[in-house]
């Protein structure tokens, strides 16, 4: 069984008035998946343990890229160079290790037609289906084991069985998804308690530098091995963009 641990970066809003030039949020939406397959949950969580212990952080210590970034909780105290080296060396972890395998989805709000129905806006339910439809291709094309679950670090508790839902109706009602791979419906587990999640975020949060950014960011470059590519291909596949 492979697991599939969901986080995301950006925030699903639109201007009220519809003028993004005076808008304080976000501009894009991204959701990143990272696949391990489930007989390596234990040895990756163990070593995630290791890698906190060595660099001086407590077994329980959570690891969120804008902590790093600014410092913050787990980081407070710690120097700039100290929070950079800390990053690059969690990102190498990541990126050097067949293991592990990405999906990043990237929504530019700016271009979404808000007329449209509801699941074809809301960039957090769009996301979702995006991630689930490249994950099912995942699933499909793996040579052994072909069946996998959603890990997703619960936001709110209405919109978080809102999100189990909308995957149930599209594993049994969408085209894109049979024949389905996907077991269930999607489970969560709170980020502080998963190490998993916590790597999730920290590449989601690359990603959605880069997709914001000018393009080739350090950071990303080292995770990038790791988006899934199909028959050498790596757009609409490892990356899918919306619209």
């Amino acid at each position: 069984m492979h697991m599939m641990f969901v986080d995301e970066s950006g925030d699903p809003g639109y201007p009220p008035d519809g003028n993004w030039g005076k808008w304080g949020g976000s501009k894009a939406f991204a959701r990143v998946g990272l696949i391990i397959h489930g007989w390596k949950w234990r040895a990756w969580n163990e070593k995630l343990l290791e890698f906190k212990r060595t660099r001086g952080l407590l077994w329980d210590q959570e690891i969120k890229a804008s902590d790093v970034r600014r410092g913050r909780r787990a980081f407070s105290g710690w120097d700039g160079n100290r929070r950079k080296q800390f990053l690059l060396d969690l990102l190498q972890l990541v990126g050097g290790n067949p293991d592990i395998t990405l999906i990043g989805v990237a929504i530019n709000k700016g271009k979404v037609d808000t007329s449209r129905k509801e699941r074809l806006v809301k960039p957090e339910v769009r996301s979702l289906e995006l991630l689930l439809e490249s994950y099912n291709a995942f699933l499909q094309h793996q040579t052994r084991d072909r069946f996998g679950i959603v890990v997703l670090d619960p936001v709110k508790e209405t919109s978080d069985d809102n999100l189990r839902h909308f995957q149930s109706f599209l594993q049994a009602r969408s085209e894109n998804l049979y024949p389905c791979h996907i077991v269930e419906g999607t489970f969560f587990a709170k980020s502080h308690t998963s190490n998993l999640i916590q790597m999730a975020d920290v590449c989601a949060n690359v990603f959605y530098r880069e997709i914001t950014g000018p393009g080739n960011l350090p950071e990303y470059q080292i995770i990038k091995k790791r988006l899934w590519r199909f028959a050498g291909r790596l757009s609409g596949n490892g990356i899918r963009k919306w619209p």
